[in-house]
């Protein structure tokens, strides 16, 4: 079997971070986001988030209101690193007057069908694009109120989500990264919706990468992933190691190697390009997390370990001239099957 790799703890957009944060923010009992910066750049610490819901699982429960005729839950809100009451330190306060020397907006970049937020001065955020002005607060802090407007008996048995980013519209400490919040039911990974994959894929082949998206999407125009040695900087050499497919109902884009295997030591970053686009609307397609396979080398039948059979495998291969595939025997790439390969595949071997 072969091991995915969940790449992306919940705290991924604020690794590095260290910080002391009250028991519950301060006198209110709701979960926050809180809003501060980091070296200058605007980030959100999401610590307080899914302590009234399932921490483990990382989501809300909704529940029914009769008055809204839809399932609710009023957490999370956000909250301004500037009000003195949360005791932050310094070096991660929002420095200056607000709407003046900054403007902090919360920006809607996706949200699930029949989804909706209510801040609490009424104002509704419905649509991918709508915007809130949280410099605005009064009191360095609001209330959200989530909406799944969808039939009381029985609610769907799928995830509810927002993603959010913070934008600083006056400019000084710019905007963050998308961020997700989940209702309803458990939606694996949320927590990063702009996955990169950082790391060494030293020697393999037939590695594979799966992202996965709440809504179907198209490859339009050009590549859906720029594959980058970290040294040199090159986007196109280590591209062209994978092909890519669309599955899953248009949810699912995978990465497939091919080819050879991948050099020795070498440390890639993969990301998402423009072109991979939301099907329904023109717009870019914001995944929610990233899966990595790497079969162990030498395992030509891609059974998840290195045995009799596989050895097997090479063998009746053993010498076979230029031409020779992964899956007969050539696991160092250089088209035939040796005695390298033999000894590759035994420094794994495993009866």
């Amino acid at each position: 079997m072969r091991t995915f790799l969940n790449l992306w703890g919940p705290f991924a957009l604020t690794a590095g971070l260290t910080l002391l944060l009250p028991a519950a923010g301060g006198d209110c009992p709701l979960d926050h986001y809180f809003v501060l910066q980091q070296d200058g750049q605007l980030a959100v610490d999401k610590r307080l988030i899914y302590r009234h819901g399932d921490p483990a699982e990382g989501y809300y429960p909704l529940s029914w209101s009769p008055i809204y005729q839809a399932w609710t839950v009023g957490e999370p809100g956000f909250c301004d690193t500037s009000d003195p009451e949360h005791g932050f330190p310094p070096e991660v306060m929002l420095e200056g007057t607000p709407n003046v020397d900054y403007q902090i907006w919360l920006e809607i970049v996706d949200l699930a069908a029949d989804f909706c937020l209510r801040m609490e001065d009424g104002t509704w955020l419905t649509s991918v694009g709508d915007r809130y002005n949280l410099s605005n607060l009064p009191e360095h802090h609001a209330h959200v109120r989530y909406y799944a407007f969808v039939p009381e008996d029985p609610p769907p048995e799928r995830p509810f989500y927002v993603t959010c980013r913070l934008v600083d519209e006056l400019g000084p400490y710019g905007c963050t990264d998308p961020f997700v919040c989940v209702f309803n039911v458990p939606a694996a990974a949320v927590e990063t919706t702009s996955p990169r994959y950082r790391g060494l894929l030293a020697g393999t082949a037939h590695t594979q990468m799966s992202f996965r998206f709440h809504r179907p999407i198209a490859v339009t125009g050009g590549p859906p992933v720029t594959i980058t040695d970290e040294q040199t900087h090159s986007h196109d050499y280590y591209t062209g190691y994978f092909d890519y497919a669309i599955v899953d109902d248009g949810l699912t884009l995978l990465l497939e190697q091919v080819g050879t295997p991948l050099p020795e030591n070498e440390a890639l970053e993969v990301a998402l390009t423009e072109f991979v686009r939301d099907a329904a609307a023109d717009r870019p397609a914001i995944p929610f997390t990233l899966f990595v396979a790497t079969p162990i080398l030498g395992d030509l039948d891609l059974d998840g370990d290195v045995d009799l059979a596989d050895l097997a495998q090479l063998l009746a291969h053993y010498r076979l001239p230029s031409g020779a595939t992964y899956e007969q025997g050539d696991l160092d790439g250089d088209g035939d099957v040796d005695l390298s390969d033999l000894a590759m595949l035994l420094a794994n071997y495993r009866a």
